[in-house]
């Protein structure tokens, strides 16, 4: 069996990469066929000479997977990876004159992100209403959509008026530098990490102020990225001398494993409303897999795949539920080390790279019984 891996989606994205890899772990032939297109800094090139450059980009990306598309040998399907909406109504046509399936793999719906989540735009704003029909176009055109949680296609079928039979659900799971074992010390004072883009679906306020609750109790927190909220949070900690708060700017992979393995806690996501109810981020994924010890909200999305044995779990939005669970994780580390471990088994048993393979392997052959969309 051999597949196209197709478009401008990020090619170092975990969930890029755990698919091309899985379906690789299953005996899968995939031909990588990319045309990454990244964005220029705005702040140095000006907004609308981002933007110009960025349609320049676009169109020279387009012009050589064009080419490419018009020269693929036959293959048993077409994989349009995360984040290439465009791509998909931009080359549908060709690719059904191929007589190829779509096989999308979204991560997330871009109103849903940029509008809902984010509100970067206002919804009754012209431009959220062209991101709309980009999601719309670009998830009624092909064949199968893959995404990770009951909870997301449930939301994505009722806002796009498509059926849950063309979705099936991928758990995110975790790249190979996160399962490695990592033998290095843990910190000596004890350390909380969170890692993330700073967006409102984390909520990291909530953090700070669990933070904040605990400034004489010993317990240290480090925060890795940068992102939309990231100047409001330092704003935060410096107005209320947060001291036990410590800032990174960002890691590579590889250190990022070994900043999980030195740390005794880390922190998932904790929104009460929208988006944090329907996905399981990849840090989740990938301080399980890491054997660490996490804590994240209690969610629909997160309760598909792991119960209270296997993760520490807090209501969302509550940094003295949160605090307290910190405070009990430190006072019963060995207890905690086990439920960790739990974790890690149920994450291989329902996301190694086999596992995730052979639900990919197992859509693409049952396809040839479901009608193609058109």
């Amino acid at each position: 069996m051999k597949v196209a891996y197709f478009g401008t989606y990020e090619k170092n994205y975990s969930r890029n990469i755990i698919f091309i890899e899985a379906l690789r772990a299953v005996g899968i032939d995939v031909i990588e066929i990319n045309e990454e297109v990244k964005e220029k800094d705005a702040k140095r090139y000006g907004k609308i000479n981002s933007l110009i450059i960025l349609a320049f980009k676009f169109f020279f990306a387009y012009l050589k997977l064009l080419f490419k598309l018009i020269g693929l040998k036959k293959v048993d399907g077409l994989f349009i990876g995360y984040p290439s909406h465009l791509d998909v109504i931009f080359f549908y046509p060709l690719i059904k004159l191929k007589g190829l399936k779509i096989f999308f793999n979204p991560l997330v719906s871009l109103y849903d992100t940029f509008v809902i989540d984010r509100k970067l735009f206002k919804e009754t704003s012209l431009i959220s209403k062209i991101i709309f029909y980009i999601d719309k176009i670009s998830f009624k055109l092909p064949h199968t959509i893959f995404i990770d949680t009951k909870a997301h296609r449930d939301y994505l079928a009722d806002i796009f008026n498509l059926s849950k039979d063309k979705f099936i659900i991928v758990p995110v799971g975790a790249t190979d530098e996160f399962y490695r074992k990592v033998t290095v010390p843990k910190k000596n004072e004890f350390t909380v990490l969170y890692v993330g883009k700073y967006i409102p679906l984390h909520s990291v306020e909530t953090i700070v102020y669990s933070a904040e609750i605990l400034k004489t109790s010993g317990i240290r927190f480090l925060l890795v990225g940068k992102g939309q909220d990231y100047e409001k949070i330092r704003r935060i900690v410096k107005e209320k001398n947060i001291d036990n708060i410590s800032f990174i700017d960002w890691l590579d992979r590889d250190k990022l494993s070994l900043e999980i393995a030195s740390s005794h806690i880390v922190l998932g996501i904790f929104r009460k409303d929208g988006k944090a109810m329907r996905v399981v981020p990849n840090k989740v994924y990938d301080a399980i897999a890491g054997s660490a010890v996490v804590v994240t909200e209690r969610s629909p999305a997160v309760l598909e795949f792991f119960n209270e044995d296997e993760i520490f779990l807090v209501e969302p939005e509550e940094p003295e539920d949160l605090a307290d669970k910190i405070l009990f994780i430190r006072n019963n580390y060995e207890t905690a080390l086990k439920v960790a471990q739990k974790g890690k088994e149920k994450l291989l048993n329902i996301a190694s790279k086999r596992t995730i393979g052979y639900i990919i392997k197992d859509a693409i052959i049952h396809s040839e019984n479901k009608k193609f969309v058109s």
